[in-house]
């Protein structure tokens, strides 16, 4: 009984340490040129900066001006935020840039704390990282949760349950079946897309995915590969996916 409650309360503990946002005192300061979007901001100086932890709706598709929705909502909420001139505190990612030339970093609000966490609470965007990047995925994935929870702004409509075209997309899928193997699982949806995990993601995320059960829900993200048997989504990080209550 004793080693029971033990191992309850070290996972609970742990499990608060990781979902805990980090307080930061170490940052560098900028002064904000423009707001392009919800997760872009151009410097003086000329930097780009790419927020790391979340991605906003598009203002522009393959070169063209076509607002997805919520874009411009989350464009003037960081607008509001950080206006023209002000300066913004960053920390800056182990991995510098993305693959468009961006800097990468979190930007924080003025007293140290995430201020993609802020975004991510009222519905502005969806919880994306970039590898390897992949730090305070816990606490970022909770303040997303409470956004979807009371369906607030990308999370207002319904979330599709099968891919239309190949990309990154997030699903909301039923499990119909579950094919377990040494180093991974195989999980078929009853929408026909396949999701797969392996040795990329870690242990513990693994075996909450080979618990699941035939109806069970769950929410998964990434890029949906187009394959000659259907659909096909791999998993490989814990922030990609969890179970719906």
């Amino acid at each position: 009984m004793l080693t029971s409650l033990c191992l309850f309360l070290l996972l609970l503990f742990s499990f608060e340490a990781l979902s805990a946002c980090p307080l930061f005192t170490k940052y560098e300061t900028a002064r904000v040129k423009k707001v392009i979007d919800g997760d872009t901001v151009h410097l003086a100086g000329g930097r780009r900066i790419r927020f790391i932890g979340i991605d906003t709706p598009e203002l522009y598709k393959n070169g063209r001006f076509a607002p997805e929705p919520g874009a411009w909502k989350a464009r003037q909420w960081l607008r509001n935020k950080l206006p023209e001139g002000s300066h913004m505190k960053l920390v800056f990612a182990s991995k510098r840039r993305d693959d468009y030339g961006r800097l990468l970093a979190y930007p924080l609000t003025n007293d140290g704390q995430l201020l993609v966490k802020n975004m991510l609470a009222e519905g502005l965007g969806e919880l994306m990282l970039f590898e390897p990047n992949h730090h305070y995925w816990s606490c970022l994935l909770q303040a997303e949760q409470h956004a979807r929870g009371q369906q607030q702004g990308i999370w207002s409509g319904a979330i599709p349950a099968a891919p239309v075209n190949p990309g990154w997309q997030y699903l909301l899928v039923t499990v119909q079946g579950i094919h377990t193997y040494r180093h991974g699982v195989t999980l078929m949806s009853e929408s026909g897309l396949k999701l797969r995990a392996g040795r990329e993601l870690p242990a513990a995320a693994l075996s909450i995915l080979r618990r699941l059960e035939p109806g069970d829900r769950l929410f998964v993200r990434g890029r949906v590969h187009q394959r000659h048997s259907g659909w096909l989504l791999w998993l490989n990080h814990p922030w990609q996916f969890y179970r719906e209550k």
